[in-house]
């Protein structure tokens, strides 16, 4: 009688995890996306452009190279797509119009305000955008070096 009892409660157990993981299937669906847990306050999403961007710089100055690989091996939101934007693509982020001391529009907090695109001129020198002043510059216009920071996008390129 024990024996069947505790077979007959282990199935209920049973029965209650399947139904519990058929809903959860269920409720997530086959194409769903990765989880992301906190990884979906990291990225901050431009309804202007469809750009999704990281929320916050690389943090440190590093070299056009340095950004490239840095976007390039970044896991983010379930996602591994990332890249270094263009210049067109970072002048989008600029708002003259904001009261922050770096005007770069959405949730994105930089640390400096010199960032490195992805874009390069015909003497392969690397375009940066400075987000206080909202200039394109080459390795050192108006503040802005060989080195900046990364701030990494992904979608398509424009």
């Amino acid at each position: 009688m024990f024996w069947k009892r505790s077979v007959d409660s282990s199935a209920k157990f049973l029965l209650a995890a399947i139904i519990l993981c058929i809903g959860t299937c269920v409720v997530m669906g086959q194409d769903s996306k990765p989880a992301a847990g906190a990884d979906l306050k990291a990225i901050w999403k431009d309804s202007a452009t469809g750009l999704a961007w990281t929320a916050k710089d690389n943090g440190s100055m590093v070299s056009p190279n340095q950004a490239g690989d840095y976007c390039g091996s970044l896991r983010l939101g379930g996602y591994s797509d990332w890249r270094m934007p263009t210049i067109d693509e970072l002048e989008a982020l600029y708002d003259s119009k904001l009261s922050k001391l770096y005007k770069v529009k959405g949730s994105i907090e930089l640390s400096d305000s010199c960032v490195l695109s992805g874009t390069t001129n015909s003497s392969g020198e690397t375009w940066t955008l400075c987000f206080n002043s909202g200039s394109r510059n080459l390795g050192g216009g108006s503040g802005c070096g060989t080195t900046g920071r990364a701030l990494c996008a992904r979608g398509p390129a424009q």
